[in-house]
């Protein structure tokens, strides 16, 4: 517990030193958030993320995003969950993530996700999908959907 205490109060310290923002509009801004609240009866909850932009082309863009949040103090001290996030958009419409999470205790959860979207005719085609995994199982949960808008005149 000791070591876990000592990352999670070491990332407060350099998240917010690491992370800044450079001139222009998202998604050049590196966005972060480090909070406490409070977990009845007498405990708190620390938790950050961060997103991160890695690639920003002409046509595309990739962000990486990390979340964490531990609890101190209360019958859910020491509950802990870790995790991040891989996201990719073009600007033909084709888009993409890959995430992974821990949860103390429980295990680990993974998902993905995929989609598109275009001109068709008078009106735009979105199709897009995407499966998790149930914490700490094999076990695997998706949806797909479509959806085509034509605008009114």
């Amino acid at each position: 517990m000791a070591v876990s205490t000592f990352i999670l109060l070491g990332l407060l310290v350099v998240i917010p030193s690491v992370l800044s923002c450079r001139p222009g509009p998202p998604p050049h801004c590196h966005e972060w958030h480090i909070g406490i609240n409070r977990v009845n009866p007498r405990g708190a909850v620390v938790y950050g993320y961060a997103n991160v932009p890695i690639h920003q082309g002409s046509s595309s863009s990739a962000h990486g995003q990390v979340h964490g949040s531990r609890v101190f103090g209360g019958p859910y001290s020491g509950a802990q969950t870790v995790g991040g996030n891989l996201n990719y958009q073009h600007n033909n419409g084709v888009h993409g993530s890959v995430g992974a999470t821990h949860t103390r205790g429980v295990g680990n959860s993974f998902s993905a996700s995929a989609g598109g979207s275009g001109r068709l005719g008078p009106g735009t085609l979105s199709v897009g999908g995407g499966a998790s995994t149930i914490p700490g199982s094999s076990r695997v949960q998706g949806q797909v959907g479509a959806t085509y808008s034509v605008p009114l005149p």
